[in-house]
């Protein structure tokens, strides 16, 4: 028996109750091996049936990656505000931490 034609069909389910129809066929030359013909149609089918969807996903992951360093730029900024901040809270225990030993001082009849 000779095999003249490879037909594949795929179906891929898009969600939503929506699916995507694809199907190729092939003729097949006398001396083509058909196993690795069939395998080429079949590569084919996958690629071009999932071609759009791939190009939506990288451009969501261009989108995520994009926002990513947008927050990582903030996290950023956020840490050295809080750092400055802890600064001054320090600053001011320190200056609290005189003023109450100052005040100890002239309770006790000291400093002068």
């Amino acid at each position: 028996m000779t095999i003249k034609t490879i037909t594949y069909k795929r179906i891929l389910n898009l969600g939503n109750y929506e699916s995507k129809h694809l199907e190729m066929t092939y003729e097949i030359d006398e001396y083509d091996d058909p196993l690795v013909e069939a395998s080429r149609l079949m590569t084919t089918v996958e690629y071009k049936l999932r071609e759009d969807q791939s190009e939506a996903i990288r451009q969501e992951i261009n989108s995520l990656r994009h926002e990513l360093r947008i927050l990582k730029g903030e996290q950023r900024e956020l840490l050295k505000q809080t750092a400055k901040e802890s600064d001054v809270e320090d600053l001011l225990s320190d200056v609290q931490d005189f003023l109450n030993e100052a005040r100890e001082d002239v309770s006790e009849g000291g400093i002068f």
